[in-house]
C-alpha cells in the first residue's frame, strides 16, 4: 500500500495540498482529475517524496517515504513527471535501460534480465523503429513515450504518471491508457493524473478529484456525476450515451 495521511505541502509560505489523506491500491488505477493548479503534479511529486510534506505522513509499504533512501523507492515507485527534458543525445534503448539503474550496483553491468525489459518496453510503447535515434531528435509525442517505457523497464510495484498523455495522438493515448490497465490487472498500483475526464471514465479504477489542494472526494468511475465534476473543474457537465462500456461526459 501508498498512502498519505493527512498531507499538507507548501512551497514557501503557499500551501498547495491540505490534510489530504489518500490511498492508492495494488491493483488498481487511480486517476488524479482537477483543473490546473489543483495540486495534482504536486501531489505525485509528494508521494514518491520528490517534494516533502511538512505535516502528515506518507507511506510505502508501512514506511514513511522521506526516511527511505531513494534507490530503495526508485525500486518500489516509479515517477514520470510532466515535463522530461533531454539534454544529452543518447538513444532510445539508453534511456530506457536507465529505468534498471536502481536494480544494480554501482559497478555492476545490466544483464539479461534488465535487456529483456527494456526490449519489453520499447515493444509496449511501439518505440522500436527509433530505438537508435538521440532523444534529442524524437517528436513530443516520442519522447513523452520514452519517458514512460524507462518507467516500464523500472517495474515497480507502484507507478506514478503526471499527464502521460498530454503529448499524445489518439491511437497512442489508448495505447498507454491499455497498458496502465494491464499493468494494473497483473497486480501494480497505478496514479495517473488526467484532464481527459473520458479517459479517466473508461480506464480508472477510482477518480480522484482535487479542487486548490483540497480532495473532494474519491468515487468508482459508475458513481461520478456532474455534480463532483462540476464542483472540481467549475462548468457544468452532461453525460451522453457511451462507448465501450463506459459513459461519455461533456463540458457544457
Amino acid at each position: 500500500m501508498l498512502e498519505s495521511r493527512e498531507i499538507s505541502v507548501f512551497y514557501g509560505d503557499l500551501q498547495v495540498i491540505r490534510r489530504l489523506s489518500l490511498e492508492v491500491r495494488p491493483g488498481e488505477v487511480l486517476a488524479l482529475m482537477g483543473p490546473n493548479g489543483s495540486g495534482k503534479s504536486t501531489l505525485l511529486s509528494a508521494l514518491c517524496g520528490v517534494v516533502k510534506n511538512r505535516t502528515g505522513e506518507i507511506l510505502l509499504e508501512g514506511r514513511q517515504v522521506r526516511d527511505m533512501d531513494r534507490r530503495s523507492v526508485s525500486r518500489k515507485i516509479a515517477y514520470v513527471p510532466q515535463q522530461s527534458a533531454f539534454i544529452q543525445a543518447f538513444k532510445v534503448e539508453e534511456i530506457i535501460l536507465m529505468g534498471r539503474s536502481c536494480w544494480l550496483g554501482a559497478f555492476e553491468r545490466p544483464g539479461a534480465a534488465d535487456r529483456r525489459r527494456v526490449e519489453e518496453a520499447l515493444a509496449a510503447l511501439e518505440l522500436e523503429k527509433v530505438r537508435e535515434k538521440a532523444v534529442t531528435e524524437l517528436s513530443g509525442g516520442e519522447a513523452q513515450r520514452a519517458c514512460l517505457a524507462r518507467a516500464f523497464a523500472q517495474d515497480t510495484p507502484f507507478c506514478l504518471f503526471d499527464e502521460p498523455t498530454s503529448s499524445l495522438d489518439p491511437r497512442h493515448a489508448l495505447l498507454v491508457m491499455e497498458k496502465l490497465a494491464q499493468s494494473a490487472r497483473e497486480g501494480k498500483g497505478i496514479v495517473v493524473a488526467l484532464h481527459d475526464v473520458n479517459l479517466a471514465l473508461r480506464y480508472a479504477s477510482r477518480m480522484a478529484f482535487l479542487r486548490e489542494g483540497t480532495l473532494l472526494g474519491v468515487l468508482p468511475p459508475g458513481e461520478v456525476d456532474g455534480r463532483i465534476l462540476e464542483s472540481a473543474f467549475d462548468v457544468r457537465w452532461e453525460f451522453a450515451g457511451e462507448a465501450l462500456g463506459a459513459r461519455l461526459a461533456f463540458p457544457v
